[in-house]
Order: structure tokens, then C-alpha cells, then sequence
């Protein structure tokens, strides 16, 4: 798996919304929250059906992933640490992810003179699924915190992306949520109004007909459409992305405080019912 050249168009608008277009690809202190409960969880799947359709909380059975961050390091065999401070788009270091007191922190600053920041990727891939992640930001210009699923080799043999949470509003009072698919970057989108510098989980189940987004256990968008990844192992990425490319306004300003932080406190991921066994 490549870095990560993300990722998509602007989620800052506070209207909710849901429209499909053809654009141009952009680049190849709170207290500390709850653990997980376990499948049984109150963001657990609620509907029911098999595979080809939406999938009960007991269906998805145990997660083949469970991730507390504890320790003080990411164990190499499940995570890869991003590391291209020179990439154009979204430059990255590894000084940026760091794990302590129970959280993945990623940290975007001025790193000797760069404004550069951080994030990570899943070695599991795997067709279909679900995927939770429990997180919250920093408020800050210059920087967008994101919980994305990226295919296995971007192209190969589909151009897909799936982000279910992408918080790129300096302010963190907005979300949104994309899917992605194609050479020409064809995109939908849903945009909904909360506060990410509390902690809030999110998740997506992605089947063969159907992506559902959920917040807080509640199902907040549900997309059957064309642009549903149908062909192409994904995994999670974490990312506290330095977006300066995409523009004057999303660079750092005298606003901006020295270090803009993304927290995860926990991941989870599921198998579809049925589904191949995952990629590692």
C-alpha cells in the first residue's frame, strides 16, 4: 500500500446535503471516552439481512480487529506509520503519530521549519465490511481529520474511496461523509452538523448494495448507487492531514495553534457474513 495522496472536496458547509459530481481528483485536553463493550456495543449495526443486503449486529459477529492504542508504540504488523515530508500534497511525518495514555494522537505543526502532519494505514484489507472508529480534533486551520477506507492498490482494479468522517471545517463543527469512485473522481456526499473536539464514534458498513454511515449508533446516511466499490479490497486510514494544497484559506494562519491533534481512542472492524477472508 502507497501513502495516501488524499482526498476529497471541501466538507465545510453547514447545510446537510447529498449530490453526485465529476471532479477533479485533488492528490493520488477532553477527558478520555468509554472502551468498547464488545459486537453488543450501542454503535453496533442495528438492521437485518445477510450480505447482500444490510446485516444484523450479531451478524457481524466478532472483529477481526481490535484496537485500544495502548502501549506507547503501533504494533508494525497491524499499522503502517505514514512518513513523505515531501510529498506536494498532504506531507507527512512520522514525528507526527505518536500513541500515549491510551490514544493514537496525530499532530500537525511546524516541524523544523515544515508544516507537515501525520497518519496511519491498516495492513488488513478486505471486501466488505464494517468499520468503527471513536475520535475527536483540534480546532485549527491548515489541518483535516479524517477516517477513510482506501483500496489496496488505488487502481487496481478500481478507483474507490470511502470517507466516513472527514473534518476539515477549522471550527470541527461539521462532518462529512464521501464516496468516491472512478479515474474522474465522480463523488457524493452527506454533510451533518456536530462537534468533533468532543469524542464521537463513527462507522460505515460497506456491502455489495449498500454503504451506511453511522454517528453515535444512530444511522445518519444510508448511499445505493453506482459508486459503491464492488471489486477492490479497502482498509482503514487514519489521518490528521496538512491541507495547504487545496488553496490560501486552508493553509495555517495566525490563527492556527501550535499543534492541531486528532485523537483515536479505539478502532474496530468487522467481516461481512459470507465475505473472503481479509488481506493482510
Amino acid at each position: 500500500m502507497t501513502v495516501l495522496g488524499l482526498t476529497c472536496a471541501v466538507a465545510c458547509s453547514p447545510a446537510r446535503s447529498a449530490t453526485t459530481s465529476a471532479l477533479p481528483r485533488p492528490g493520488a485536553g477532553a477527558p478520555h471516552s468509554p472502551r468498547p463493550a464488545g459486537a453488543g456495543a450501542p454503535d453496533a449495526v442495528r438492521a437485518t439481512g445477510d450480505i447482500r443486503g444490510q446485516v444484523s449486529s450479531a451478524a457481524w459477529g466478532k472483529p477481526v480487529v481490535t484496537e485500544q492504542f495502548d502501549g506507547t508504540r503501533l504494533d508494525p504488523r497491524k499499522w503502517m506509520v505514514y512518513d513523505s515530508p515531501d510529498a506536494r500534497e498532504n506531507p507527512r511525518t512520522e514525528s507526527a503519530t505518536r500513541v500515549s495514555g491510551g490514544r493514537l494522537r496525530l499532530t500537525g505543526g511546524v516541524y523544523r521549519t515544515r508544516d507537515l502532519s501525520g497518519g496511519i494505514a491498516s495492513r488488513l484489507h478486505q471486501r466488505y465490511g464494517r468499520w468503527e472508529v471513536r475520535m475527536r480534533a483540534e480546532r485549527g486551520v491548515g489541518y483535516s481529520a479524517v477516517a477513510l477506507l482506501w483500496p489496496e492498490r488505488f487502481g487496481d482494479p478500481e478507483y474507490a474511496e470511502i470517507n466516513f468522517a472527514e473534518v476539515i471545517d477549522p471550527t470541527r463543527r461539521s462532518v462529512g461523509l464521501f464516496v468516491h469512485r472512478g479515474p474522474d473522481d465522480e463523488q457524493t456526499h452527506h454533510v451533518l452538523r456536530t462537534d468533533f473536539t468532543r469524542w464521537h464514534t463513527v462507522a460505515v458498513d460497506w456491502l455489495p448494495r449498500s454503504l451506511t454511515f453511522w454517528l453515535d449508533g444512530r444511522k445518519v446516511w444510508t448511499y445505493r448507487g453506482p459508486l459503491i466499490p464492488q471489486r477492490t479490497p479497502m482498509g482503514l486510514a487514519l489521518q490528521n492531514d496538512q491541507v495547504c494544497d487545496r488553496g490560501r484559506g486552508f493553509c495555517r494562519d495566525r490563527t492556527t495553534p501550535r499543534w492541531v491533534t486528532m485523537d483515536v481512542d479505539w478502532v474496530r472492524i468487522y467481516r461481512a457474513p459470507g465475505a473472503s477472508a481479509p488481506h493482510r
